[in-house]
């Protein structure tokens, strides 16, 4: 058996390569503005369905606004902590990683397209007239379902659940066998 020079070396960026390669999916987002960190969740995340907009918008154009820690009698341009989310066109969206806290949810199209809230834009705010959003905890997911937004009224309603987000189960790295030199 003859030792070639280098071929540990080799075999050690091999494996280090294979096994930087096998990490990522879904559990890791190191500083992704929406994910979340390794390991499992931190924060809230809030997910939603819009079904229908009064005046009909495209719900592409809509964004959901997560504010967490507004007081009574505030606005959303007064939000100590808000966390954006685009609306796909099928009307979903997710937002990861929300701060826990008193959450109130607005629904906003940026009629100009600058950015910022505007008092010609369409805003809209979620009823939560139950309370479900007052207390919400690191580790759960709120999910709106059956968001029916009236713009011209200022308000939204839908069907609010709130339950523990599943922790991702990592998945063993296994080492991937080097071909003996012949």
């Amino acid at each position: 058996m003859t030792l070639q020079r280098g071929s540990w070396k080799v075999r050690l960026v091999t494996l280090l390569a294979g096994g930087l390669l096998a990490c990522g999916g879904d559990d890791i987002c190191l500083q992704c503005p929406e994910g979340t960190p390794t390991p499992g969740s931190s924060g809230v995340i809030v997910n939603g369905t819009i079904v229908s907009s009064n005046p009909t918008t495209a719900p592409s154009s809509i964004t959901a606004i997560v504010c967490v820690g507004l007081e009574q009698g505030q606005s959303v341009t007064d939000c100590p902590n808000s966390f954006y989310a685009d609306v796909n066109t099928d009307g979903t969206f997710t937002r990861k990683n929300v701060k826990e806290g008193a959450e109130t949810i607005f629904f906003w199209v940026d009629s100009d397209g600058n950015g910022m809230i505007d008092p010609d834009d369409l805003l809209a705010q979620l009823s939560d007239s139950e309370g479900d959003l007052d207390r919400v905890q690191n580790g759960q997911t709120v999910t709106l379902s059956d968001i029916r937004i009236l713009f011209l009224q200022d308000t939204a309603t839908a069907t609010i659940t709130i339950g523990l987000t599943p922790t991702p189960t990592p998945t063993a790295v296994t080492a991937t066998p080097t071909p003996a030199n012949t």
